[in-house]
């Protein structure tokens, strides 16, 4: 029992949850962020967020090339975009669409295009959330490309749109106007870059908030704010909770150190690599056991930081706890993309904990796992076997324990990595804490932790 409450205490005590207003954005590929090399950071729906602030949660339901017309080649409302846009029950939508209806394709239906855009206001109006509907105006097209024509945009779509709006009194978001004379921001003629998605985020912010405010394009995505003097980026990946703390100076090779589980919790040497140079990570993988599941979504995004942000190919990986397992598994299967491991009263063995006797969390286990219960084995619940190929690489390891630790006890868990990875001619060093607990982790003064992690990461 004494084990389950440290492990649930600590789940909670990191973790935040508040309502947030909701804000879905319907459109096409303009919305989408076609063109745009990062949508996660530089599309419209993604800057506006980023201004909104984290009372806001802004979900982009883009997909390129639709219309409203349903008669057309590729109707909005016929997609499961739609539906899950439905389903999300936004306070505020955002309707921007147009754009392909002006298509010769889709434009033969013209009469249609009043009724089907009614039909779309209906279905939002409907929901349980009751939400309020903005009508956008398309951006300016800057000449006729797949067909958009502007002509049509501002003779034919955008009376409609208005009339639409004035008969169900919706606010209009006039995109077209903001968009215009700014030729250079649409290299294509039709999709913004970058500072043209500014643009548009700017107007729409204007009349949700009912206040101008500009935009600077931001390093990391998501919500701005400060951790420890440093500036901080919260943010989405695949679904999940990401955060990412920036140095006032990035050390040469962008070194980074990342943490799969528990941001913040006891976090001297994140604060001291940041002080030396380091980019600090989060991204949740918490309740996923180490799972292959896991280990996927680990490295996608330790290629979205490489890819997108330039951070080294190799990283610190930081596991605490539970987080721990996730480090060893994920080190083992992608041992080029490690510089070294930081490990503190790390989990080390499934069967230990939950183990089969917590039935609820060894279920949670199974089902992370995609397994039956006797599928589960050793070379899959115990960390012990992710260490041959950690040492064939040489992977260095660090590790803090405390050796009066019930929930994760040393001689249990880390003692017998530290063995066998000898015996395997790894690197590794374990800190003891004489008569410590699970908690607190780390160390007061995290010297030891960080000169360990400087020099493998040189």
């Amino acid at each position: 029992m004494k084990k389950i409450i440290l492990f649930t205490f600590i789940a909670f005590l990191y973790s935040t949850a508040y309502a947030q207003i909701k804000v879905a954005c319907i459109g096409n590929s303009i919305t989408a962020g076609s063109g745009i090399k990062n949508r996660d950071k530089d599309s419209y729906p993604s800057v506006l967020n980023q201004m909104l602030g984290k009372d806001y949660l802004v979900r982009n339901f883009g997909i390129s090339g639709r219309i409203i017309i349903n008669k057309g080649d590729n109707p909005y409302m016929k997609e499961k975009t739609y539906r899950d846009a439905l389903k999300f029950l936004p306070d505020i939508v955002i309707i921007k669409l147009g754009t392909n209806d002006s298509k010769p394709q889709n434009w033969k239906y013209k009469n249609d295009f009043k009724s089907d855009l009614e039909t779309m206001i209906q279905d939002f109006q409907a929901l349980s959330s009751q939400p309020k509907i903005y009508l956008c105006t398309p951006a300016k097209a800057y000449g006729i490309q797949w067909g958009i024509n502007d002509s049509i945009i501002t003779k034919g779509i955008i009376p409609i749109i208005r009339q639409i709006a004035q008969e169900k009194k919706l606010p209009v978001i006039d995109i077209h106007t903001a968009t215009d004379n700014m030729p250079n921001l649409f290299p294509d003629k039709i999709h913004p870059n970058p500072e043209g998605a500014i643009i548009i985020a700017e107007t729409v912010y204007e009349s949700i908030k009912n206040e101008k405010q500009y935009h600077t394009m931001q390093a990391f995505p998501g919500i701005k704010s400060k951790w420890e003097r440093y500036d901080r980026y919260d943010f989405k990946f695949k679904n999940r909770n990401a955060i990412v703390v920036v140095p006032q100076k990035a050390a040469p090779g962008n070194p980074w150190i990342w943490r799969p589980a528990f941001f913040a919790a006891f976090p001297s040497v994140d604060i001291a690599l940041l002080a030396k140079g380091f980019h600090v990570a989060y991204y949740d993988l918490t309740h996923l056991y180490g799972s292959p599941h896991a280990v996927k979504l680990g490295a996608e995004f330790c290629n979205y930081m490489r890819d997108f942000y330039q951070l080294s190919s190799k990283v610190t990986v930081e596991g605490f706890s539970r987080g721990g397992f996730f480090a060893f598994n994920w080190a083992a299967q992608n041992t080029d993309r490690v510089a070294c491991l930081y490990v503190d009263a790390p989990l080390c063995d499934l069967f230990l904990w939950p183990g089969r006797d917590n039935k609820k969390l060894w279920n949670d286990v199974l089902k992370e796992w995609n397994l039956k219960d006797n599928q589960m084995t050793e070379d899959k619940g115990k960390s012990i076997y992710r260490l041959k190929a950690l040492a064939e690489a040489n992977i260095p390891i660090i590790s803090v324990c405390g050796d009066s630790d019930e929930a994760v006890p040393f001689e249990q868990h880390m003692d017998i990595i530290r063995k066998r990875y000898l015996e395997l001619g790894g690197t590794v060093r374990v800190i003891t804490k004489l008569g410590c607990g699970h908690h607190p982790h780390s160390l007061t003064d995290p010297t030891p932790i960080v000169n360990f992690i400087l020099k493998y990461t040189k």
